[in-house]
């Protein structure tokens, strides 16, 4: 008879291995599902709110491993950079760092706790048997329990074949560069800067990592909107001396992707017969800046604690069901819009403090203004 795993997770995204790393942890047997899937997360550098590596239940050297930066200051600029605004932690707001060092990070601890990776070629077949799981990927897979992790939620649906009446489509889109800084600049003190646009629909950010310059557009319309807007913000930051004028962008890495902001309070359901939708499969992403990491890493983790429970319980299918109101309670605050747009909030931050100080809470934790 076939082995039956007692975890299948769909995606080593940061959400899928940061589950895993957490259920095999407690000693069950997990498989990590590689596929390839729509880009829904940042593939250049990225950043997050501080409490990302305590979310994922990682130990206090994880940051270190990820090579990670932490900043203290946010530094709000108009789009001609005529007025500023900044508000400064005492201690670090959140962190920058490559993506692919804190995937490596959360793909080594996952290892280390004993889960095991197989890799697709294709999105594989899902079947949501009474029993198991069933998984056709590189090698066939059968799971007690199954959780998706990657891609958008229209692709997770898809597969699962769930009877829903209306797919929701990511409705933010991101693009982003990152350049070599010059070797004779130091690094900076740690900011994140957020910059206004022209545009009603889109907001700018750039940060250094290191000896990289990222910088992006997150555009509430089309992938071509933040494509167009990003060179534009690019000039105008060169302009006002916040950026070297001599970047080398003929060595940049850019890239488009798509984060599901806000679509997990837009989907019906997260919960199918043994499965749940986690991270961007899930919607789970902010809607303000379209940051996946945090809310998506949450979800995960509420999702790990809930399948712990399921997996000991006599009723799986009733143990599941109650991850739509494990979520709700923890992350619908982070992924409500805030209740005045962002191009309509950012005046203010030059001329009412109070106002910077509530705006940037809203901008790391999600909640309201």
């Amino acid at each position: 008879m076939p082995h039956i795993h007692d975890i299948v997770i769909l995606g080593a995204t940061p959400a899928g291995l940061a589950a895993g790393r957490y259920l095999a942890g407690r000693k069950h047997d997990v498989v990590v599902v590689e596929c390839p899937v729509e880009p829904a997360e940042s593939p250049l550098c990225d950043w997050a709110p501080a409490d990302i590596f305590s979310v994922a239940a990682l130990p206090n050297v994880a940051a270190g491993k990820a090579k990670a930066h932490p900043f203290r200051s946010i530094i709000y600029h108009s789009h001609d950079d005529k007025q500023q605004a900044e508000h400064r932690s005492r201690s670090a707001a959140g962190f920058v760092f490559a993506t692919r060092d804190l995937d490596a990070m959360l793909r080594a601890e996952a290892r280390r706790a004993g889960v095991r990776f197989v890799a697709s070629t294709s999105r594989p077949a899902i079947h949501l048997g009474e029993d198991a799981v069933e998984v056709a990927a590189h090698t066939h897979l059968r799971g007690r329990l199954m959780m998706i992790a990657c891609g958008q939620p229209s692709s997770a649906l898809h597969d699962l074949a769930l009877p829903v009446q209306r797919v929701a489509h990511a409705s933010l889109s991101v693009a982003g560069i990152d350049v070599p800084m010059p070797a004779k600049l130091k690094p900076d003190d740690g900011e994140l800067h957020v910059v206004q646009t022209k545009s009603r629909n889109s907001l700018g950010m750039f940060f250094r990592c290191g000896q990289t310059l990222h910088a992006r557009v997150i555009a509430g319309d089309s992938a071509a909107h933040a494509g167009s807007a990003l060179p534009e913000m690019l000039t105008s930051l060169r302009k006002s001396g916040l950026i070297p004028d001599d970047l080398p962008v003929d060595r940049a890495r850019g890239a488009i992707w798509s984060p599901p902001a806000g679509l997990a309070l837009e989907l019906e359901t997260h919960v199918a017969k043994r499965c749940l939708l986690i991270g961007t499969a899930g919607g789970f992403a902010d809607l303000l800046t379209g940051q996946t990491l945090s809310p998506s890493i949450k979800s995960a983790m509420l999702a790990g604690e809930l399948a712990t429970e399921a997996l000991r319980s006599d009723d799986l299918h009733e143990a599941t069901g109650r991850f739509k109101t494990m979520w709700r309670k923890e992350l619908a605050g982070r992924l409500r819009p805030p209740s005045t747009s962002v191009q309509m909030l950012m005046p203010l931050l030059f001329s009412n403090s109070r106002m910077v100080a509530r705006f940037t809470n809203t901008l790391l934790t999600g909640e309201t203004i």
